[in-house]
């Protein structure tokens, strides 16, 4: 990773890496969603059964790409499908982790591996990888997020908008008001997959809540990962999208999406937890906006700015009365 300036943006490369190192654990990630929406409940407003079909593509690692698609609107059928070649990127840039001589986190040595058939793996192999999940899960979250929040039903109907895509559709051109509703959309896509991001992560630290086969020091350090794990997936989206695109929020405004929903994350659930893992990881997000170059992210004037800029998508979602929309998710 070059760093001599961070005011430029500079390519993640995959140096010295190969397709074949990772592409097994395409295949778990693809399984472990596959069975978490074969324990929801998904329906629409109308009450219909919701059918995701989730896929992560093995087979096309030039195509860089990760994308929602109503397949048909009765019965509702919808695809999320992530390529090959973004799960490579992420799983490149999920290498920071490991890296000898740039200690992202110099407290890695402290954590614990708890089963013995992983000693073969380092601390370092084994939090990279964890880095690596935790990007491939928001990516996806991010995309079912649009499915359930109703925007895919929206878009098709009310704007001819047949799929959502994190990166073809910086290309499309729309009005001014198409515009702002697209923006809002994908905010709040980012804000959902972030609450269920949080989830997720609680559920891989187990009932200790530092983890169960590997154990981080704390909780705090748990989540100080977790931030620079996010962290790394918005420099490598600031690196592939040079930053010159429309639709999503700026990788800098994407993290303050993400640390806003894990505040809320705790409000919800953990209350007595929130003021210590939400103030360290604010702390957290300054650091790693440095360590990775993230563009605007690690002044405290720039984050109250970026809350600034996302105000407007409460008032976009009320205004176009998406709830209609939306359906109803329950664990069965």
């Amino acid at each position: 990773m070059n760093t001599s300036n961070n005011k430029k943006l500079f390519i993640i490369q995959p140096k010295g890496y190969k397709y074949q190192d990772f592409e097994p654990l395409l295949s778990h990630i693809e399984d472990y969603f596959n069975m978490i929406l074969s324990f929801l409940k998904i329906s629409t407003p109308s009450g219909n059964p919701t059918v995701i079909e989730l896929t992560v593509d093995i087979f096309n690692p030039e195509k860089i790409s990760a994308y929602a698609k109503r397949i048909t609107k009765d019965p509702p059928v919808y695809q999320v499908r992530m390529n090959a070649g973004l799960s490579f990127y992420l799983w490149t840039v999920s290498r920071t982790f490991w890296i000898p001589d740039y200690e992202i986190l110099p407290w890695i040595e402290e954590c614990k591996i708890n089963v013995k058939n992983h000693q073969e793996y380092s601390k370092k192999d084994i939090i990279s990888d964890c880095a690596f999940l935790i990007g491939s899960y928001y990516i996806l979250l991010h995309e079912i997020a649009h499915i359930v929040l109703g925007h895919l039903d929206y878009l098709n109907d009310e704007m001819n908008l047949d799929y959502l895509s994190e990166f073809q559709d910086e290309q499309k051109q729309y009005s001014a008001e198409e515009l702002r509703i697209r923006k809002a959309f994908e905010a709040e896509a980012d804000r959902q997959a972030g609450q269920w991001l949080v989830g997720f992560f609680e559920n891989l630290l187990g009932k200790n809540g530092i983890g169960e086969y590997f154990l981080f020091p704390s909780r705090v350090h748990a989540y100080e990962f977790y931030v620079y794990a996010i962290v790394a997936v918005f420099r490598l989206l600031q690196d592939l999208t040079q930053r010159e695109g429309v639709i999503h929020p700026k990788p800098n405004e994407r993290l303050y999406v993400l640390i806003a929903s894990l505040s809320k994350y705790f409000k919800q659930n953990i209350p007595d937890e929130h003021d210590e893992i939400y103030f360290h990881a604010v702390k957290s997000c300054l650091e790693a906006g440095k360590k990775f170059f993230l563009i605007d992210s690690f002044e405290p004037l720039d984050i109250i700015l970026n809350a600034n800029n996302l105000a407007f998508v409460d008032d976009v979602v009320r205004e176009i009365n998406i709830s209609s929309y939306q359906h109803n998710l329950t664990s069965i």
